[in-house]
């Protein structure tokens, strides 16, 4: 009987859903006004449904949104001129960074940023900036290319916060941060023994509660460096492609008060929500260094603690890294998952686009958004998906499968935002 009345529930709400969208996304037909002028207040709608990018194709006018913080797009100077806009930059011997003539689609611009890591001259390069101020929450976007015959990566992207930085990168590696000091995550790329180069997407996070690789506590054992980087991704890996490009989007929300373990961080591959981890998001087991979801050391499931990124509030977001480094890569004899496919370890190359920061969920290119709508699975897209996910947002409001926007919450805003791709035709 619940279920019968959920449905009819389910079904009333999608009724008015349909009569509140045509009139919400097409305007009154009858008022003259919203007739003669489609795009009449359709930017914020569309940036509450799919993302900041969605209200401004191609990315044009973004950087005027009061959400952004930050945009690269590489149009504009000549390398020299990098400098202007970033605080800080690793070009070996003028040799690393490029401008290409190449693109996103979708994307009104004529070239992008390529960085070559060559073996034996550098370990690759970076572009780092350091923001005006701090935040408590932040996403960035980014296009990535990687060469056709592009090898492993040893680290990628990274974000985070330092406290009185002084003005380049510091590493961290083999320790702990100081939560009144600074955290950071990476968006690397790993699972080297399972999938194909450049890799698989993961987190690789430094914060003042990680844990140690040295022991199953994970507490450290005397021996040296006890601390690297935690990794968060999901139990099936998601494999970075080659030759296409690529839209990477990751976020970080500070925890809200120093003894608070509210905070999260989440990333997104071509819009897709791929891993949100924050309190309760997962479930595993503690062993060693590493969160574990599956297999024999998951051996007492329990919800994620969430994180505790600082244990002082004035240490926030406010830096942002392009980095593309190949050390490890150039030092060990990695070989493909796959031996057939083509693998340059001498030199490396990847590709840059289209950086946007902003303190609300970014999204893809609008005019290279291509959701999917077939949330049943069934080789369509139609209103009984739309039903399907209504259902899934009233049975579970918390249930990260009915985050269609990639928001990174479920709303109402996720069903409205499926019916509007259908109706359009956008699926």
């Amino acid at each position: 009987m619940r279920k019968i009345i959920i449905g009819i529930a389910a079904l009333a709400v999608l009724a008015s859903l349909v009569a509140a969208a045509a009139s919400t996304l097409y305007g009154n037909k009858s008022n003259p006004s919203s007739a003669n002028d489609s795009t009449a207040g359709s930017q914020p709608a569309l940036a509450a449904i799919r993302g900041l990018a969605a209200g401004y194709p191609g990315d044009v006018g973004i950087e005027q949104d009061s959400a952004v913080v930050f945009r690269e797009n590489f149009e504009s100077g000549a390398i020299e001129d990098l400098g202007q806009r970033w605080t800080q930059i690793s070009d070996a011997d003028y040799s690393v960074l490029w401008y290409v003539q190449d693109s996103v689609p979708g994307s009104p611009g004529k070239r992008s940023l390529q960085m070559t890591a060559t073996k034996g001259h550098d370990t690759g390069g970076h572009l780092w900036k350091l923001l005006d101020k701090g935040y408590d929450q932040l996403y960035a976007r980014f296009y990535v290319k990687f060469a056709a015959d592009a090898p492993y990566v040893h680290h990628f992207v990274h974000m985070g916060g330092q406290y009185q930085s002084p003005g380049f990168p510091m590493g961290g590696a083999g320790s702990r941060p100081d939560g009144a000091a600074s955290f950071s995550t990476g968006m690397d790329l790993g699972s080297r023994e399972v999938v194909n180069p450049p890799g698989a997407w993961f987190f690789y996070s430094y914060w003042c509660e990680m844990r140690s690789w040295q022991t199953g506590e994970g507490v450290p054992d005397g021996r040296p460096n006890p601390y690297y980087g935690n990794p968060f991704g999901p139990v099936v890996p998601e494999q970075a492609k080659r030759n296409e490009w690529q839209c990477v989007e990751l976020m970080i929300k500070c925890n809200s008060a120093p003894d608070k373990h509210d905070g999260e961080e989440a990333y997104w591959i071509d819009g897709r929500l791929i891993g949100r981890y924050g309190p309760g998001t997962i479930t595993g087991t503690w062993f060693t260094d590493v969160f574990r979801q599956s297999g024999v050391f998951n051996t007492n499931p329990q919800p994620f603690e969430g994180f505790r990124w600082r244990t002082n509030n004035d240490v926030k977001i406010n830096w942002f890294w392009l980095l593309y480094y190949l050390d490890s890569v150039f030092n060990n004899d990695y070989n493909p998952h796959d031996p057939n496919i083509p693998y340059n370890d001498n030199k490396a190359q990847v590709q840059f686009d289209d950086i946007v920061l902003a303190t609300r969920y970014i999204g893809p290119l609008a005019a290279n958004f291509q959701p999917s709508c077939d949330i049943n699975g069934d080789g369509r897209a139609n209103v009984i998906d739309v039903v399907g996910l209504l259902l899934m947002y009233i049975k579970d409001p918390q249930n990260k499968a009915a985050d269609y926007n990639g928001d990174g919450s479920c709303t109402i805003a996720d069903v409205l935002a499926l019916l509007r791709d259908i109706l359009e035709g956008n699926c």
